[in-house]
């Protein structure tokens, strides 16, 4: 464009030269000349406009290629800066994606912290209440043992009076019986004197002693005598001495038992202790029972499905952890179900049973069907009792099985963070296919179970130690036999405070 005006210019310049060589004559060259050096110096200052405004447009020119190359740049500048904000974005998403995950994990942790919390509050309360009524268990207790005691005291205090008077009315009479004795041998010695003497002097010993004794004989008339007697008086004398002597043997004798007598009676009232002083039988205690925590026993006689037994309550929140201990001596040769939990959702969400076919030899430890785990029952069909301990725990899903105070077998990752929901049905001796029912005979329990509880909490190797061993019974359980509400079938509920009595 800038080749052209320039071009336009020049043309324009030319076209006057040629028209005064032309047409111009010599008188008028001179002013033309003059018209010349104006246009020259018009074009002059035509030239130096443009060639200014030639440089402008330069200018401006190099003015637009640097605003291209600095547009260029920035938009470089801008797609890096696209680049780093997508990738920040992404960056801020996933941590925010992250951070929602933590957050949800975090308000699942917060909510499991106040349910412990709330069932912590609650078990305390509960402890409270319940130390408070065994110390005023404990002060009645002690109030009752303080008036017994009194009155044993002042019951022993009256017998050591009773006894004193006792032994000084036995001393008494013993004195009295010494003089009694001595005045009878006395007249014994006397007695035999008398006899002696009238024997010698062939008297009567019956008269002699009573004229010593100062009784005065009466005559005594004889009866007249019948034909019989007159018949033995004509007979010799030898037969009637006979029956003479037998009187006088007769008539010692009586004397001999009316002055002995009174000293064999002496005797008897001597060696016979009164009614009130004769010693008690005590009779000896029984040998003390060791484990004297298990409050009750539930018996299942058969293997019905009418026998089990229900409780009043049930859970009132989720469960994260729980603990399952109970005495039990198993009659038959498998298992049977000693627990199930049932929820409209799953009818075995808590399940402890063995059934009576397959293999006898373990337990089924079931949390939320189909998750279950197989304990070894070791020796506990021997018929005697043992004491099981079964713990689990939502937190990395560990889980803990003892076994008369060993600890048989445990593990991890069963139904981590997984949670028991409230508001089933609890019952023992059955395991429910549907809630409250649908049992099956192979899986009935027979036996005694006896101390059982549950706990909605992980207990210590301590206290399941000390359970065991009979030390007491750890705080907060949720579930007891004190909480049966219903037992249907042959279920009996018998009341022993100590295992050793649970027969």
């Amino acid at each position: 464009m800038t080749r052209r005006f320039f071009f336009l210019v020049i043309m324009f310049l030319l076209m006057p030269v040629t028209w005064t060589r032309r047409g111009a004559s010599a008188e008028t060259y001179k002013p033309l000349n003059q018209r010349l050096r104006g246009l020259n110096q018009q074009f002059k200052r035509f030239q130096q406009m443009t060639f200014t405004h030639l440089q402008s447009i330069a200018e401006n020119y190099n003015i637009s290629n640097n605003i291209d190359s600095r547009f260029q740049v920035l938009s470089r500048q801008f797609e890096r800066i696209s680049r780093e904000l997508r990738a920040f974005k992404e960056t801020t998403e996933h941590s925010l994606k992250s951070l929602k995950s933590w957050t949800k994990s975090l308000q699942k942790k917060t909510k499991r912290l106040d349910l412990s919390l709330a069932n912590m509050t609650r078990a305390l309360r509960e402890n409270n209440n319940l130390n408070l009524r065994q110390i005023q268990k404990q002060r009645t207790v002690l109030s009752d043992l303080s008036h017994k005691i009194q009155k044993q005291q002042s019951h022993i205090g009256s017998l050591r009076n009773q006894v004193q008077h006792g032994m000084q009315d036995l001393q008494a009479s013993l004195r009295r019986h010494q003089t009694q004795i001595m005045k009878l041998e006395s007249q014994m010695q006397g007695l035999f004197k008398i006899i002696s003497t009238s024997k010698k002097e062939g008297l009567d010993p019956l008269n002699s002693i009573r004229r010593q004794q100062g009784v005065v004989l009466r005559h005594v008339q004889p009866k007249p005598k019948s034909e019989g007697s007159r018949m033995k008086d004509r007979l010799p004398s030898g037969p009637t001495e006979q029956p003479q002597t037998y009187k006088i043997k007769d008539r010692q004798q009586r004397l001999w038992q009316s002055t002995m007598q009174p000293t064999v009676q002496a005797e008897e009232e001597l060696f016979q202790l009164p009614l009130q002083h004769k010693i008690p039988h005590i009779q000896t205690p029984k040998e003390e029972a060791r484990i004297c925590n298990v409050g009750s026993m539930l018996l299942f006689p058969s293997a019905s499905t009418e026998n089990y037994v229900t409780f009043q309550r049930s859970f009132q929140t989720g469960i994260h952890e729980l603990s399952i201990c109970t005495w039990l001596k198993v009659d038959g040769k498998y298992l049977g179900t000693i627990l199930s939990y049932a929820t409209e959702n799953n009818d075995n969400m808590l399940v402890l049973y063995g059934r009576n076919s397959g293999i006898l030899g373990i337990i089924n430890f079931v949390i939320g069907d189909p998750a279950y785990r197989e304990l070894s029952l070791q020796n506990i069909l021997d018929g005697h009792w043992h004491h099981l301990c079964i713990i689990w725990s939502s937190i990395e899903g560990r889980f803990w099985y003892y076994l008369d105070r060993h600890l048989i077998s445990t593990g991890s990752k069963f139904q981590k963070g997984y949670e028991i929901p409230p508001g089933g049905s609890m019952v023992l001796g059955q395991e429910q296919d549907s809630i409250g029912g649908d049992f099956d005979e192979a899986e009935a329990f027979v036996g005694r179970l006896a101390g059982f509880a549950l706990w909605t909490r992980s207990l210590s190797p301590g206290e399941v130690s000390g359970l065991a061993s009979g030390k007491g019974v750890p705080r907060g359980a949720v579930l007891s036999l004190v909480d049966v509400d219903q037992m249907f079938g042959s279920v009996q509920h018998v009341t022993c405070e100590c295992l050793e009595h649970c027969m």
